[in-house]
């Protein structure tokens, strides 16, 4: 009886690394894909992962986000909020799967200045105070979180900016938020970690 237990204990760990392993490879071309400017695959792959992975927020996060990177780079009004909207069904999802994450309260934020991007006429004065309520829960929850903190600050830039404010203390706050990028730890593989390029331009522009 210890030997069959013990032969089933192996069969269950041998599974769940070769699970482990394909996970791994998968989100690994996904990201691949991106980098070559497969965009629509890499985006489909992320989408299959998380199908497959039905308690993981990781790809279906990930899905999300360049959906929204590929609205603000799309020229086409329809088509940008055709990737807002399937981003958001995206971001609800990962919602259930993990309630109270920073990182996707942040990525919600910038699913709603997408909207405002697309239409700032019809979405600017409705999403305004939402996209800062998510982006303050967003830090609450975790005080260290540099995307949070990058894009909070720099939506309040975008509103100072549009009422001719000075963007001298704007450009300060994004200074001290930097080093939180070399400092971010995670025990999540494929967690977020990006935004540090973004937001070494956006402080490069100030500087200009």
């Amino acid at each position: 009886m210890k030997k069959f237990n013990l032969s089933i204990l192996a069969l269950f760990i041998v599974g769940f690394l070769s699970a482990q392993g394909k996970y791994e490879a998968g989100m690994n071309q996904a990201f691949e894909l991106w980098t070559s400017s497969k965009k629509g695959e890499s985006i489909a792959l992320f989408e299959r992962i998380g199908k497959a992975a039905n308690d993981n927020w990781i790809p279906i996060y990930h899905a999300a986000n360049f959906l929204i990177v590929e609205s603000f780079e799309t020229e086409d009004k329809k088509l940008r909020f055709e990737k807002l909207k399937k981003a958001e069904g995206l971001i609800s999802e990962a919602h259930k799967r993990s309630p109270d994450n920073s990182e996707i309260l942040t990525l919600e934020g910038m699913l709603y200045t997408g909207y405002v991007a697309a239409d700032p006429g019809q979405y600017g004065m409705a999403y305004s105070q939402k996209i800062m309520e998510l982006h303050y829960n967003a830090i609450k929850l975790n005080p260290d979180n540099p995307r949070a903190k990058a894009n909070s600050v720099q939506f309040e830039m975008g509103t100072a900016r549009f009422f001719g404010e000075d963007m001298a203390p704007y450009c300060k706050k994004l200074k001290e938020i930097l080093p939180l990028f070399d400092t971010q730890k995670s025990d999540v593989p494929f967690a977020p970690s990006g935004g540090k390029k973004m937001l070494e331009e956006t402080i490069a522009q100030c500087n200009g």
